[in-house]
């Protein structure tokens, strides 16, 4: 598809190119409505967290609406933001005896390819990858881990640190998985007992195995059985051992990190008092954080303006695209366009490519990395500055330099310890 440069309006069915301004102007009439949340914000994780971040500000604080999300994590909740104590570090991978690949071998996205380097790199480990001929074949990833975990409960193979006390709801828990039938858990993935005590002995003999799995085949039920599995064989507390979720997109993770939720503030947190007072003094205005079930409005029709932050064209899930025509409005922003992959918007802006920009971007381990532009943009206004600009028509102060940006969001970023909020058996 050839590169956008200029924005379109649609007008009758065709499209003509607009200036800058007046699109900027556009989205801020059309989104700026007169109820809190009838606008839909959904962007992908391919934007820098500086990006993010301006996107969220001009949403809460420009276009009064806390319904914004993203297309990976559209209807499967907030399970899989980790605290950053929880998930295994990369470096971490190199002193693992054992490394548990559920991974998609096919895949050929950033993420996938640093992950294979890595896993490649570990020549003192054990490679166990799911899903070939001689290892096990699953599918189901939520029924298997919670079929280990019924199996190390049953057998009094669970021990450690989170089974004696550190672990929250442990009782409840073993009551509520001693209750499944162990052969129906088998069946999701046509197991045999002795396919998962072979298993099980494998995790057990290891000193510090590791899984790592590739989050888009998890629903929130698997990421929750996997943390439950980890601190049923306590390795989650020991180095080189536990799990490592490697995200899609380049920078999924920002999306949690800069609080692209409806239940989540600038920093992964849930609001609170302090954050909300935080944002609206730097904003300058109030802030919306009213509480919205996306997928529930957008099936009801809720939304009056749409817009779609889809930088390097992923894929939509067909749940946000059978609702756009409902909306009065559609924005998509996009770098390659042609008229086939319109969505029927109603105005189309360019976007800028992440090799482009300066910016920072988070990797699945939570350690964020600075990246600057390896060639120039060909837009007059990058997706940053985009932002700020429709942001300025909202109310909101000029913020252009992702310096100064950087410096705003972590100031959301609270230090300390944050073991209340962790290690519960769910």
């Amino acid at each position: 598809m050839p590169r956008l440069t200029r924005p379109l309006i649609r007008t009758q069915n065709q499209y003509r190119e607009i200036s800058f301004e007046e699109a900027f102007q556009r989205v801020a009439e059309q989104g700026r409505n007169g109820r809190e949340n009838a606008t839909l914000v959904l962007t992908s994780g391919d934007y820098s967290n500086e990006e993010l971040y301006l996107l969220q500000r001009l949403a809460r604080a420009g276009l009064r609406t806390n319904a914004i999300g993203s297309f990976d994590y559209y209807d499967r909740g907030t399970a899989f933001f980790h605290d950053k104590n929880d998930i295994l570090p990369y470096a971490e991978l190199f002193g693992s005896d054992l490394l548990l690949c559920l991974l998609d071998e096919k895949a050929e996205n950033h993420s996938m390819r640093a992950v294979r380097s890595v896993i490649d790199s570990c020549t003192q480990a054990e490679i166990y990858r799911f899903n070939q001929p001689d290892t096990l074949n699953i599918r189901h990833h939520a029924m298997f881990f919670r079929c280990l975990n019924y199996y190390l409960i049953r057998h009094n193979l669970a021990k450690g640190i989170y089974v004696d006390g550190l672990g929250k709801h442990y009782d409840e828990y073993k009551t509520a998985i001693l209750q499944e039938v162990f052969n129906a858990l088998l069946g999701y993935n046509a197991l045999t007992e002795e396919d998962v005590r072979s298993f099980v002995g494998k995790l057990l003999h290891a000193e510090a195995p590791a899984f790592i799995v590739w989050e888009r085949w998890m629903d929130a039920r698997a990421i929750i059985e996997l943390e439950n599995l980890c601190m049923l064989l306590d390795i989650q507390a020991k180095p080189s051992s536990g799990f490592l979720s490697i995200k899609a997109d380049l920078n999924s993770q920002g999306l949690y990190d800069m609080g692209i939720f409806p239940d989540l503030c600038v920093s992964g947190e849930p609001f609170d008092t302090e954050s909300v007072n935080l944002m609206q003094e730097l904003y300058g205005q109030p802030v919306c954080t009213t509480p919205i079930d996306i997928s529930a409005t957008l099936r009801a029709s809720g939304f009056e303006t749409i817009l779609l932050m889809n930088a390097t064209g992923v894929t939509i899930p067909d749940d946000i695209l059978q609702h756009l025509p409902d909306a009065r409005f559609t924005i998509l922003q996009t770098a390659n366009w042609d008229a086939e992959h319109d969505y029927q918007a109603d105005l189309i802006l360019p976007a800028s490519l992440p090799e482009e920009t300066f910016g920072t971007y988070t990797d699945s381990a939570r350690t964020p990395h600075q990246s600057k532009a390896a060639q120039p943009c060909p837009i007059e206004y990058d997706t940053l500055h985009q932002l700020s600009a429709i942001g300025q028509r909202c109310g909101l102060s000029l913020m252009e330099d992702p310096t100064e940006i950087f410096m705003e969001y972590i100031s959301f970023m609270k230090g300390g310890c944050h073991s209340q909020r962790r290690h519960f058996f769910r």
